[in-house]
C-alpha cells in the first residue's frame, strides 16, 4: 500500500469535504479515477452553468418569438 502524506490541516478539509459527499477519504480518489466524480474548476463550471441556462432559455416555449434589437435598447433606455 503507498501512502501520501498531508498537513493535518488538509486532512481535515479531505476529511470535511468527502463527509459532504457521503464518502470515505479514501472512496474520494478512487471515485475520481473511476470517473464517477469530477473535480472541475470554477470559472470553467461557471461557463458550463452559462450554456445550459443558454439552452434552457432557447428551448423555452415563451422565448421563440425574437425581440427586436430597438425595443431593447428602448426597455434598457439606451
Amino acid at each position: 500500500m503507498n501512502q501520501l502524506k498531508v498537513s493535518p490541516q488538509t486532512w481535515q478539509k479531505l476529511k470535511s469535504f468527502a463527509n459532504h459527499l457521503n464518502l470515505s477519504v479514501t472512496q474520494l480518489p478512487e471515485k475520481i479515477i473511476q470517473g464517477e466524480l469530477a473535480i472541475i474548476d470554477a470559472e470553467e463550471l461557471g461557463d458550463l452553468i452559462d450554456v445550459q441556462d443558454t439552452i434552457n432559455a432557447e428551448n423555452d416555449p415563451e422565448n421563440q418569438q425574437p425581440i427586436e434589437w430597438e425595443v431593447i435598447k428602448q426597455v434598457l433606455n439606451l
